[in-house]
C-alpha cells in the first residue's frame, strides 16, 4: 500500500484544495549511474590539475650551497605531494557537488539521468547549509578519514555505504544518510517536476 509523504504548500490558503502531482522516487540504479558520471567527471578534472602542477615544478630544481665550502649542490626536480591528488580530488568534490546541490538540486550526473533532490519538508531545492551537510556525509567524512594513517586506504569504503544506504531504509523511500543528514528525497525530475513539487505533492513509498 502507497504511503505518501505530504509536502506543505506555503503558497496555497489552509481552507483552498488543489491538485497535487505525485512524484515517483528515483529508483537505485539511476542513483548509482548519476554517482558514476560524478565520479568519473571529478576523477578526470583531478587527474587534469594534477598533471597540470606537475609540469610548473618539473622544470624547478633545488640547489644548495654550502656556507663553508662554498659548494652547490643541485637536488633533483621538485615533486608534489603525495596526497595532493586525494587533496584535489576531495576539494573538488566540495566545489563541484555543493553550488549545484544547493540552487539546482542536482549535479551534472543528476541530470544527465533525469534525478533530483528536493527538501522534504518544503519541496524547495536543498540550499547551501543542507547541501554542505549532504556532502560532508557523502565525501568529506571519507576524504578526512582518508588522510589517516592504516585507514586511510579503507576511507573510500564510508562513501559506499553511505551510497548505498537507501536500500535498507526502513520508511521504503529511499532515504539515506546523507538524505536524512540534508532533508531531501531524491525523485525523479522531468521538466517541470521540480516546479511542480513546489507547490505541494505526494511523494509515494517505493514499497506499493
Amino acid at each position: 500500500m502507497t504511503s505518501p509523504v505530504r509536502i506543505p504548500s506555503h503558497r496555497s490558503k489552509p481552507t483552498q484544495r488543489s491538485a497535487r502531482p505525485t512524484l515517483t522516487l528515483a529508483p537505485m540504479p539511476r542513483r548509482a549511474a548519476g554517482a558514476a558520471i560524478d565520479m568519473a567527471i571529478l576523477i578526470v578534472v583531478a587527474g587534469v590539475l594534477s598533471s597540470f602542477l606537475e609540469g610548473l615544478t618539473a622544470g624547478v630544481t633545488r640547489v644548495r650551497i654550502d656556507s663553508e665550502a662554498g659548494q652547490r649542490t643541485v637536488d633533483a626536480a621538485l615533486s608534489l605531494p603525495t596526497w595532493l591528488p586525494l587533496a584535489l580530488l576531495v576539494a573538488l568534490t566540495a566545489a563541484y557537488t555543493v553550488p549545484l546541490m544547493a540552487v539546482w538540486g542536482r549535479t551534472l550526473g543528476g541530470w544527465a539521468v533525469g534525478i533530483s533532490c528536493v527538501r522534504i519538508d518544503s519541496g524547495g531545492q536543498p540550499g547551501w547549509t543542507l547541501s554542505v551537510r549532504r556532502w560532508f556525509v557523502l565525501y568529506g567524512a571519507a576524504g578526512l578519514l582518508a588522510f589517516a594513517p592504516v585507514i586511510g586506504p579503507f576511507a573510500w569504503v564510508l562513501t559506499l555505504v553511505v551510497g548505498l544506504s537507501p536500500l535498507w531504509d526502513r520508511t521504503h523511500r529511499l532515504r539515506g544518510y546523507a538524505d536524512a543528514v540534508g532533508r531531501d528525497v531524491v525523485i525523479l525530475a522531468p521538466r517541470g517536476a521540480v516546479k511542480a513539487l513546489r507547490g505541494g505533492s505526494d511523494i509515494p513509498s517505493a514499497r506499493s
